[in-house]
C-alpha cells in the first residue's frame, strides 16, 4: 500500500513488526532462529518489538530473509513520483516534511533514512497532492511490488528453512497466526472471543479465521495519543 492510497496510517515500523510476527507463527520459527537468520543479530526481534527504528536498508535485509519485495524501492519511487507530478521543488519537501532541505538530495545519493523518518515524508506528501496528482501518482507506482499487501506469504522464503502452514489461506488467519500478527497471545485472543471484546472472526465448522482486513480495523480503533486519552475513553464506554 502506497502513501497514496487510502490507509490506516500504520507506521511502516509496526507494518514490519507484525509481518514478522506472522511469517514466524506460521512457520514455527522462534525469535532467535528469525533475528540470526536476518541479520545475524539473536535479539532482533525483541529489540523491534521494544521500539528500537529501523533504517530503510536494514528492513529490506530482513524483508530478503522472508522472501518479500523490498520496501527502498517503493519508498524511493513514491517521492519520485510526488516530485514529478507536483512539480514540488526539493528542498521544500524536505524542509517541510522532515525539516530537512538536502533529505531529497542524500536520498538519492543512497542515504537510508529510518522508517519513521519515511513515515512523515509520506504523510506530507499525500496530505500535499491534489486528488488529480495522487491518480497520476498511483499509475507511475502499479509497477512496484508492496511487502506489506498480503499477497507474499504464501510464496515462501527462497533458501531459507521452514514448513508454510498450508491451512492458512492468503488473508485467513488461524488464532495463533492472528494473535501473533496483534501481539497478543492466543488465550487472549480465545478469551475476547467470549466476551466480545476482540476482533470480528469467521467459523467454518469448528475451525475459526481471521480476516487481516478485520484485525486492522481492530487494532487502529485502539490507538492512543496517551494514557489519559485511553482512560477517558474507557470512562465513556462505561456510562
Amino acid at each position: 500500500m502506497t502513501a497514496f492510497d487510502d490507509d490506516t496510517g500504520t507506521p511502516l515500523d509496526e507494518r514490519l513488526r507484525r509481518s514478522i510476527a506472522l511469517w514466524r507463527a506460521r512457520r514455527g520459527m522462534s525469535a532467535r532462529r528469525f533475528g540470526v537468520g536476518a541479520l545475524g543479530i539473536p535479539g532482533f526481534v525483541g529489540l523491534q518489538a521494544r521500539g528500537r527504528p529501523l533504517r530503510v536498508d536494514t528492513a529490506d535485509r530482513v524483508l530478503a530473509f522472508m522472501g518479500y519485495p523490498p520496501l527502498g524501492p517503493l519508498l524511493r519511487a513514491e517521492v519520485e513520483a510526488f516530485l514529478a507530478v507536483s512539480g514540488t521543488k526539493v528542498s521544500i519537501l524536505g524542509e517541510e516534511a522532515v525539516g530537512n532541505p538536502s533529505f531529497v538530495g542524500r536520498l538519492r545519493r543512497g542515504a537510508s533514512p529510518y522508517l519513521a523518518t519515511f513515515d512523515r515524508v509520506r504523510a506530507w506528501m499525500a496530505a500535499n497532492a491534489t486528488q488529480e496528482e495522487i491518480r497520476a501518482i498511483r499509475k507511475r507506482l502499479t509497477h512496484l511490488p508492496d511487502p506489506f499487501d498480503g499477497t507474499w506469504d504464501a510464496a515462501g522464503e527462497p533458501g531459507v528453512a521452514g514448513d508454510v502452514d498450508e491451512r492458512a489461506e492468503e488473508n485467513h488467519l488461524n488464532t495463533r497466526e492472528a494473535a501473533a500478527w496483534l501481539g497478543l497471545s492466543p488465550k487472549t485472543l480465545e478469551r475476547y472471543r467470549v466476551s466480545g471484546e476482540g476482533p470480528d472472526f469467521h467459523k467454518f465448522g469448528v475451525r475459526v479465521r481471521y480476516l487481516l482486513e478485520d484485525l486492522e480495523k481492530w487494532a487502529s480503533a485502539r490507538r492512543w495519543t496517551s494514557t489519559s486519552e485511553e482512560r477517558t475513553d474507557r470512562r465513556k464506554k462505561r456510562r
